[in-house]
C-alpha cells in the first residue's frame, strides 16, 4: 500500500447551521461520505470572520471515508472555495471551509494565506501542519487555540484510528 495516503478532513465554520448538510453533500463526491463528525462548537477564538460572516459562528470538524494520495491535497482548497462560493449571499460567504488531512503522524489544514511556517503546495495554497502525533497529539506553537487546548484531541484521535483501520 502507498505510504503517502491521507484522510481528508474539513473544519466547517458558519452561523447558518441549516446549510451544513448541503455543504457536506457537495464535498462527498471528492472526499467520500462524512464518516466522523464532531459537534458544532461556538467559534470564539477570533473575530476575523465576523465582518463577512456575521456573529454566532460555530465550527465542526468532519473526516471523510476516502483515503487519497497526499499530493491530491493541493486541490482540496480550490474545491472548498468553489463550495464556499455556491453558499455565498450578496458577495459574502456564509460558510468557510478549511480543508485538510490527517495521517498517522500529523494533522494539516490548507490555507490560502501565507505564513512563515506554511509550505506552498500550489499557487495560493499552503499546508499548515497544526498537530504532530507522538504518543498523543502535540500542537505546533502556531496552532489555533482550540488545537492547543486539547479539546479536539479525542475527535482527531477517532479520525486517526479510522484512518489506521482503513490502511490495515
Amino acid at each position: 500500500m502507498t505510504d503517502n495516503l491521507v484522510k481528508p478532513i474539513a473544519g466547517i465554520l458558519t452561523s447558518r447551521t441549516d446549510v451544513l448538510e448541503g455543504v457536506l453533500e457537495m464535498m462527498e463526491p471528492l472526499f467520500g461520505d462524512a464518516d466522523i463528525r464532531g459537534e458544532l462548537q461556538p467559534f470564539t477564538h477570533t473575530d476575523y470572520y465576523g465582518d463577512e460572516m456575521g456573529a454566532g459562528l460555530s465550527r465542526c470538524f468532519v473526516s471523510f471515508a476516502k483515503i487519497v494520495p497526499g499530493e491530491a491535497a493541493a486541490g482540496f482548497k480550490q474545491f472548498a472555495q468553489e463550495i464556499e462560493c455556491r453558499f455565498s449571499a450578496e458577495g459574502r460567504r456564509i460558510v468557510n471551509i478549511d480543508p485538510g488531512y490527517l495521517d498517522q503522524s500529523k494533522l494539516v489544514l490548507l490555507s490560502g494565506k501565507y505564513g512563515g511556517h506554511k509550505v506552498a503546495l500550489a499557487p495560493g495554497v499552503y499546508a499548515d501542519v497544526l498537530l504532530w502525533y507522538n504518543k498523543g497529539w502535540q500542537p505546533m506553537p502556531w496552532a489555533f487555540p482550540d488545537f492547543r487546548d486539547g479539546s479536539l484531541f479525542l475527535l482527531f484521535t477517532k479520525m486517526r484510528l479510522a484512518f489506521k483501520r482503513q490502511r490495515s
